[in-house]
């Protein structure tokens, strides 16, 4: 049954069926349609979860729209919805990705006072992030943070 069937029918979706719909969506870069199945699901009185929210996110950072990812997080935010570590590790990837390091590291910075541990997708994506921004010392500095967090370095590490 499609959404729209779904919709016609009286037939209401709950939380979990919108937010694999987005993430699909999402990951097929259909990023728009995502966004506007998330502002449905607001309007329907359904409260986007920090999953859905990730998934938009992302969605938003594959297709190099960084900006539209940070409206999204500030959104999250603003609606009570608390970011995860994942949630922090798509934007600190996003950010270092797109060589605005910065940005990343004032997230990373944050996590601690919300009470959340860097993983290994946080620390690989800032090593990589200060690689390629040519600033060897600073990613061999997270390297040795990885493991003094008692995380063993991975295959992409």
């Amino acid at each position: 049954m499609q959404l729209n069937e779904m919709l016609e029918a009286n037939i209401t979706p709950n939380l979990i069926t919108f937010s694999i719909l987005v993430d699909g969506l999402c990951k097929e870069g259909r990023v728009a349609k995502a966004h506007g199945l998330v502002k449905c699901m607001i309007q329907r009185g359904i409260k986007p979860d920090v999953a859905t929210y990730s998934s938009l996110m992302n969605g938003y950072c594959l297709l190099n729209k960084m900006d539209q990812a940070r409206e999204i997080f500030d959104m999250m935010l603003s609606k009570g919805c608390t970011p995860d570590v994942v949630t922090y590790s798509i934007m600190i990837d996003c950010y270092c990705r797109r060589k605005r390091i910065d940005e990343g590291m004032r997230l990373l910075d944050e996590m601690p006072r919300k009470g959340l541990i860097p993983d290994h997708v946080t620390y690989n994506s800032l090593i990589l992030g200060l690689c390629k921004a040519k600033s060897p010392q600073a990613a061999c500095k997270f390297f040795k943070d990885l493991c003094a967090s008692g995380h063993s370095p991975n295959g992409v590490t």
